[in-house]
């Protein structure tokens, strides 16, 4: 039996929203046309300058809209989205998509079939024409590599932001996305959290979404990006790793940051580098409210960290990037 058929399948859709007006037309009309049609649609504007609101009251007077006074980033504008929703269950999804009349439809049906806490849809791109099959992981000092799946086995260490469907009870009681991680990372931390408290999560096979991609922040060597990354990857490491791996990671990360600064500095582009600084500087000022988030995520994990080692990437993530042309 479907959730919609018990009666307590309400969805409620949310897509967070910065100066994305030109996605919205496509984004909102293929949700409203859902072959499943027990859902709410929540659009959470973090303080838009395009007419993105005007733009969604006039054409989509159905959906729900949250109008931040600030930009509160991707975690903090889901979460003010998830602590007002009305559905028993969250689908998170980024504004440059858009999907087909049934892929709410199939979604649930993996969710429910495979018994996972939380599920996310393959992508291609935005004109449906690539797509691909990749493993989604990260190196130990918490570099994100995406690497194309050889075997079933190639498992991911955890499912992109880009589209996420979960209960509102599960997200609650695992933390959800940290409010301190503005953009990048918050999923990666989050899923982490899961394994350590062993949790399950799957792509769905064969359900696609058509995603753009970098459809608010750009793409490039921007310096909020690498400061973003470099306040994020930080305090990942220091909430999930037991001490003692500390011990080590942390040596090998700074003086990673260090060759990375000067790499910079040559290519003269000062304020990328300046940007690893602020990243420390930023964990400095948050740590006594980082370390009382690692209290409880290390009190809580029922996985060692043999087994968490064993699910990431097997090398370091930015030289592989290197490798690739792309930082």
């Amino acid at each position: 039996m479907s959730i919609e058929k018990k009666g307590n399948g309400k969805i409620s859709i949310i897509i967070v929203n910065w100066n994305g007006k030109k996605w919205l037309k496509k984004c909102i009309s293929s949700l409203e046309s859902q072959t499943y049609k027990n859902f709410e649609i929540i659009f959470v504007d973090n303080a838009s300058t395009d007419g993105s609101v005007a733009y969604v009251e006039k054409n989509f007077p159905k959906v729900k809209i949250i109008q931040n006074n600030v930009n509160l980033g991707f975690a903090g504008g889901n979460n003010v989205a998830i602590n007002m929703a009305q559905g028993k269950y969250i689908l998170l999804i980024n504004n440059d998509t858009w999907v087909n009349n049934n892929f709410i439809e199939l979604l649930i049906n993996f969710y429910i079939s495979n018994k996972f806490n939380v599920v996310s849809p393959k992508e291609s791109d935005y004109s449906e024409k690539k797509r691909d099959d990749y493993a989604s992981k990260i190196d130990v000092l918490g570099h994100s590599v995406y690497i194309r799946k050889k075997l079933q086995s190639d498992t991911s260490f955890f499912l992109t932001g880009v589209c996420l469907f979960f209960s509102k009870k599960f997200y609650q009681e695992t933390g959800g996305f940290d409010n301190n991680f503005f953009m990048y990372a918050e999923e990666v931390d989050w899923f982490w959290r899961l394994r350590l408290f062993g949790k399950t999560f799957s792509y769905a096979d064969n359900i696609y979404i058509n995603h753009a991609g970098a459809g608010s922040t750009g793409t490039g060597i921007q310096y909020n990006l690498f400061l973003w990354r470099n306040q994020n990857t930080l305090q990942m490491l220091l909430k999930n790793y037991k001490w003692y791996n500390l011990l080590w990671v942390l040596p090998v990360y700074f003086f990673q940051n260090i060759i990375e600064i000067i790499f910079f500095l040559l290519l003269l582009k000062p304020g990328i580098a300046y940007s690893y600084i602020r990243g420390w500087w930023f964990n400095g000022k948050n740590f006594n409210k980082i370390m009382k988030k690692r209290r409880w995520v290390q009190k809580n994990r029922v996985v060692n960290d043999k087994k968490i080692f064993l699910s990431m990437y097997f090398g370091l993530g930015k030289l592989k990037h290197l490798l690739n042309h792309r930082i």
